[in-house]
């Protein structure tokens, strides 16, 4: 059988069991948690964000009523528990988690979840707190409006000025990453502007959060004040926002200092990232053991590591990551996206799609 037969199988397969209802899954494959990652809800995209999908409340309470119906709500107390004993109670109950630490966090999300008595987690970027710094991805966005408006000769003359010619020509066909297949065009809808701009933009969500210099000139030739956007805009929470939020009865997370690749970190650096802004989170809310989520994604960081770490810094609650639902050590808890960054319009494609990955399937036992 040649290697082109079983590929066309092995999609096929793929293809018939992301097809089979959730209601099968929770029954066949049957989950102590499905933790579902929200990075902001707000009623329109605001302008330092393009490199999420963003729900307005409508969409996001659609899919708190989903939930609600078919799978029910834990806390993080309740997960801590769970993770604890052998054989935990496999009802697939739901842990809401949320990303960043955007301000609408308080403003939006809070007072939806605190309205419908459901709970969460709010991870935060403790570097951002109070609006101290302008989050390298949202500086990029900021960059994508202007040049959505300068006229293409000057844009143009920029990028061969900055060096940044070299940028992927391809961009609105490169799928970004794993299990997200949207491009990072169509992810900012922006697939409809100018083609000769796509390099650019495409650069600018792709590859900009790690060319800091490049992105602060870009930023001076465009005329974009980052401090300035910073200090009328507010887009981070405050440290007041993360009292009141814990005083309802959330749990504050960790998400880095400076939300960096942990990967492409030294283990020194790496560890630095976890237990420090952990230990800031703690210093906010006295919380005696902070959970903390990967930024981008935790797969390739040695689990023996990880463990260590917690083993010498008891602050550092469980471990969260992006890999939907495969099951991993008790004290890694794996995330499904709710934002659509796949072409899935709905939660319940989305849960489908990542209960038919074979990985879902495998029961850990401790």
């Amino acid at each position: 059988m040649s290697n082109r037969v079983r590929s066309a199988i092995r999609a096929l397969a793929s293809d018939s069991l992301q097809a089979a209802p959730t209601a099968l899954w929770r029954r066949l494959a049957p989950k102590s948690c499905v933790s579902v990652c929200y990075h902001l809800v707000a009623q329109a995209r605001p302008s330092h964000l393009k490199h999420y999908a963003v729900l307005d409340p409508v969409a996001f309470e659609a899919d708190l009523d989903y939930l609600d119906r078919h799978n029910g709500f834990i806390d993080y107390a309740a997960l801590v528990e769970r993770r604890s004993i052998t054989s935990p109670p496999r009802d697939n109950r739901v842990l809401l988690t949320f990303d960043d630490g955007f301000s609408e966090c308080a403003t939006i999300i809070a007072p939806i979840l605190k309205r419908r008595a459901v709970s969460g987690v709010f991870f935060l970027i403790t570097d951002l707190i109070d609006n101290q710094a302008l989050f390298r991805e949202n500086k990029a966005a900021l960059c994508i409006d202007r040049v959505l408006t300068t006229p293409m000769d000057v844009v143009a003359a920029i990028t061969a000025e900055l060096g940044l010619t070299t940028v992927r020509a391809q961009a609105s066909s490169q799928p970004l990453f794993g299990h997200i297949s949207k491009s990072a065009l169509e992810l900012a809808a922006l697939e409809a502007s100018d083609p000769r701009r796509w390099p650019l933009l495409d650069w600018l969500l792709t590859e900009a959060s790690n060319r800091t210099e490049a992105l602060d000139a870009l930023c001076e030739r465009l005329g974009v004040q980052p401090d300035a956007y910073l200090a009328a805009a507010k887009p981070y929470l405050t440290r007041e926002q993360i009292l009141e939020l814990h005083a309802n009865g959330f749990t504050i997370g960790a998400h880095s200092c400076t939300h960096r690749q942990l990967s492409d970190l030294s283990p020194e650096e790496a560890e630095r990232e976890i237990v420090e802004s952990c230990r800031a989170v703690q210093a906010i809310t006295g919380q005696e053991k902070v959970p903390f989520a990967f930024p981008y994604f935790g797969g390739w960081l040695d689990r023996r590591w990880l463990a260590a770490l917690r083993d010498r810094y008891p602050v550092i609650g469980l471990f969260f990551d992006t890999d939907g639902l495969r099951e991993d050590e008790p004290f890694i808890v794996q995330r499904v996206f709710g934002e659509r960054f796949t072409r899935d319009s709905t939660l319940e494609l989305i849960l489908r799609r990542a209960w038919g990955r074979p990985a879902a399937w495998k029961r850990r036992v401790s």
